[in-house]
């Protein structure tokens, strides 16, 4: 869309408009197309149930005793075929089997079985219908039924409702194309009223965008041409009162500052001649070269200037050509002494690198003991920590032996309370044995039983006790070896002690020994660094001696070079030595 020219976007604004127009059109079809669905439904529902209120009325007169029931069936059959609403629309009663009861237009169908009546797409739609009634009580069914008068059958919605006490189905249809009639007739209207609408859009968008576009155009011509170098003709829109007339007057101010940058490149080209001039004879050599009057306006003060430089430049030649003896005869002087400087320079490092590889060796005589140090303290930490191990589980022994113990005592107190049960169960059963022997020959099987829970009563006593004694000299042992390991923590606490004490010691002599490995190394670091230092400055020497050499030389090449420039008159005579150089 961005590359499209203005009148294309603005025509772009009518065709999204001629789409919105046209989506507007579908959707208000499709819901007209379903109001009116629902419309139908609605009317048709309110008709079958006025009909329903019909046979409801006469059942009720069968109620009363006013009718028969067929009196009441015929009354009521009667009422709903001459029933008519929306002009032709009808209602048919047939019943739940189905058989068709009443029929307003085809009266041949009246008594007929429906159930094997189908439409023009083979639907037994009858059947439909009933079970519908049965299912449901009432609802919609579309299906294809001929209109009167008409062989061709056309597809209808209809709505059925029961009426339970007779067992009937009462129901009434709307052809669809009735429907599709009313929508294609609104489609009509609205499609007329919808190019009526894109029509008027697009010939505001057509004259619109000529009105824009031609001036643009007309505007972006001329600032082609301005940009060709047209300066003469004129500037079409400036008399316009709306941006474009406002990009006009801003052509006609780029227009003029064309001009006024033409003049000035003109001008311009003669200063860089004039310039260029003063600088190809500065370049071959010749200072005395002046531009004097040549320029004017604002570039005077740009000749005045040049010819200042070439002044300076003039005097600045004769001063070097002045001091290029006096940088020679100063060279060769540095050059003797740099010599001089080299030499005693070169012993000086000798004498600290022989320092410095004396003092390697102290320095890793030193670290060697610190590091032996380090690892008799990384030792002694690690036996502590050992040590401090075997207290952590003398200690952790020493609690499971007080749970061992406090164990036993619960179990001495259980095994009291076994021996009390037995007790207990042993008098019951000499009780029991007692009361059997009264019984007589009753009791007899008794007593045996309480004799042998006596028995049994006994053995779990003497058990007991057995058991009981046997936990008292384990909870006695387990006192003793709670002793013994609470001894052997106390002396492993004490070795702890002591191998904290060494381990200290040791720390301070592998902190000490660490101490004097780093004073060595710094005191090491620093002779290094003065040999290093020394070593640059008799590189610095020897550098020095060859840049006095190579200025000596420069000197003599600097005087050859300021022979070709041709100095003035005036500076010439304040050099006397320059004819003989």
């Amino acid at each position: 869309m961005l590359q499209l020219k203005v009148r294309g976007r603005i025509n772009l604004i009518g065709v999204v408009a001629a789409l919105g127009l046209i989506t507007l059109l579908c959707i208000s079809l499709f819901h007209l197309s379903s109001v009116m669905h629902r419309d139908i439904e609605r009317s048709t529902r309110q008709a079958v149930e006025a009909a329903r209120s019909v046979v409801v009325h006469y059942h009720d007169e069968e109620v009363a005793g006013r009718m028969t029931r067929a009196e009441a069936q015929r009354a009521a059959l009667g009422t709903l075929k001459t029933m008519r609403y929306d002009g032709t629309e009808y209602f048919w009663v047939n019943d739940l089997h189905p058989t068709m009861l009443m029929h307003p237009t085809k009266p041949e169908m009246n008594g007929t079985d429906l159930n094997n009546y189908r439409d023009a797409t083979g639907r037994t739609h009858f059947v439909e219908m009933a079970q519908i009634v049965k299912t449901k009580g009432a609802g919609f069914l579309s299906y294809h039924w001929s209109k009167p008068g008409q062989k061709e059958a056309q597809p209808k919605l209809s709505y059925v409702a029961g009426f339970a006490p007779w067992g009937w189905v009462i129901g009434s249809g709307v052809f669809i194309d009735r429907i599709n009639g009313a929508i294609f007739d609104a489609a009509l209207y609205l499609s007329a009223l919808a190019l009526a609408v894109m029509l008027l859009v697009a010939f505001c968008a057509y004259r619109i965008g000529r009105s824009i576009s031609l001036p643009v155009e007309a505007v972006a011509g001329r600032m082609r041409s301005l940009a060709a170098g047209d300066t003469a003709s004129a500037i079409p829109g400036r008399d316009r009162h709306d941006e474009v007339g406002e990009m006009a007057q801003a052509l006609e101010t780029f227009r003029d500052t064309a001009i006024v940058a033409a003049e000035r490149e003109a001008e311009q080209q003669r200063v860089v001649e004039v310039v260029g001039g003063g600088l190809a004879a500065l370049a071959k050599g010749h200072l005395d070269a002046r531009i004097g009057d040549s320029l004017t306006g604002s570039f005077r003060k740009l000749g005045s200037d040049f010819d200042s430089a070439m002044g300076a430049l003039n005097d600045a030649m004769r001063a070097v050509v002045a001091s290029t003896g006096g940088i020679r005869d100063g060279a060769s002087d540095i050059s003797s002494a740099s010599d001089d400087l080299s030499r005693r320079t070169e012993q000086q490092a000798a004498s600290l690198e022989e320092t410095a590889a004396a003092l390697d060796e102290i320095t890793a005589t030193v670290r060697s003991t610190a590091t032996g140090a380090a690892q008799a303290n990384v030792t002694m930490a690690a036996t502590r920590g050992d040590a401090e191990e075997g207290v952590r589980i003398v200690r952790q022994a020493v609690e499971a032996m007080g749970g061992i113990k406090r164990a036993s005592d619960e179990i001495a107190d259980i095994i009291s309370v076994i021996d009390g049960i037995a007790f207990q169960t042993n008098l019951l059963a000499l009780n029991a044995g007692v009361e059997a022997a009264r019984a007589g020959d009753a009791g007899k099987g008794f007593a045996v039983v309480a004799s042998e829970v006596r028995a049994l009563a006994q053995r779990s006593a003497n058990a007991a006790s057995d058991v009981k004694s046997r936990i008292l000299a384990s909870g006695n042992q387990v006192e003793i070896g709670v002793d013994l390991v609470g001894e052997t923590g106390e002396a492993l606490e004490r070795i702890v002690g002591r191998i904290a004490e060494i381990a200290g010691l040791v720390a301070t002599i592998a902190k000490g020994a660490d101490e004097q490995s780093s004073g060595l190394q710094q005191v090491n670091i620093a002779v290094s660094e003065m040999d290093s230092v020394t070593q640059q400055n008799a590189a610095m020497v020897e550098e020095s001696t060859a840049a006095a050499r190579g200025l000596a030389d420069q000197a003599a090449a600097l005087a050859q070079h300021v022979d070709r420039f041709q100095l003035s008159a005036e500076a010439r005579r304040t050099l006397p030595f320059r004819a003989a150089a």
